[in-house]
């Protein structure tokens, strides 16, 4: 698919996500008024809601981080479209507000719908989870990251990765509970090209902005790979392990993101659970 025809297709996503029966028409968003006060990053702000101070997260959304790659692009992009302009907060159809009491809400800007916007110029991604846009939401992401917009661009942050890195098995839900299969959850990688491949300083991450794997020094020769496994276990020049003491791989729906040590993305696995 060429670049303008993914453009074209992610204005016609976006025109969906605006018109669904589930929403207020496009000119005309039903929610509460505000306006930006400061952003944070690309997908939380302090808004004015007639006097009052809040926090806001964009639902459905996550936004690079401002010390990692491509951060300070997607909270400039964020800024460039909702300062100065009369925001319009819609609520979701889940939680009121997340762990941290900032309010998750869909933002408009006439009639436009931010979150979404950032999804499909490649400032986000997309955070799979039970909200109203969910489904519009991972086929405007997938668009973004098939056209390389963005943070998806294989040189966002400096050279491009060597070429060959790919993600080729995932186990996300391991059969029996996942709190006692955490060695069972894993993911591999492979070097699918003709010269080794240093993973030292490589990433490997998930949809939310907590979960990261760095690799802290890793040589993969041509047609070698590795599995990063959820749980902990001793290192070995196959097998990895994150050693966390929870899962990392949403049943329900998650990405897995292999990253350079530059921060450019070098592969991606989508997928959306078992529900």
């Amino acid at each position: 698919m060429s670049h303008s025809m993914t453009v074209v297709t992610v204005v016609a996503v976006l025109v969906m996500v605006a018109c669904t029966d589930n929403a207020a028409p496009a000119t005309e968003p039903e929610g509460t008024p505000a306006s930006l006060s400061y952003a944070f990053d690309g997908d939380s702000m302090e808004v004015d809601i007639e006097g009052r101070t809040e926090e806001v997260r964009l639902l459905g959304i996550n936004a690079p981080e401002g010390d990692e790659c491509f951060g300070g692009e997607a909270r400039d992009t964020l800024i460039g479209m909702i300062a100065d302009q009369d925001l319009v907060l819609v609520e979701g159809s889940g939680d009121d507000t997340d762990r941290y009491g900032r309010l998750l809400r869909y933002v408009y800007v006439d009639g436009e719908n931010v979150n979404g916007r950032m999804v499909a110029e490649g400032r986000a991604l997309t955070v799979q989870g039970d909200h109203r846009y969910n489904d519009e939401f991972v086929e405007i992401g997938n668009l973004a990251a098939e056209a390389m917009l963005g943070m998806w661009a294989p040189d966002a942050c400096g050279p491009a990765p060597q070429l060959g890195a790919k993600i080729v098995e995932f186990t996300y839900d391991p059969p029996g509970s996942d709190d006692e299969r955490l060695v069972d959850e894993y993911l591999t990688i492979a070097n699918s090209g003709t010269t080794p491949l240093n993973l030292a300083g490589w990433i490997v991450r998930d949809e939310s902005s907590q979960n990261r794997y760095v690799f802290k020094g890793l040589s993969l020769k041509s047609g070698q790979s590795v599995t990063v496994r959820t749980g902990c276990g001793e290192d070995r020049s196959d097998t990895v392990f994150w050693c966390s003491e929870q899962p990392i791989w949403s049943n329900d729906g998650d990405t897995a993101i292999l990253q350079d040590r530059h921060g450019n993305v070098a592969d991606r696995w989508t997928y959306a659970g078992n529900s």
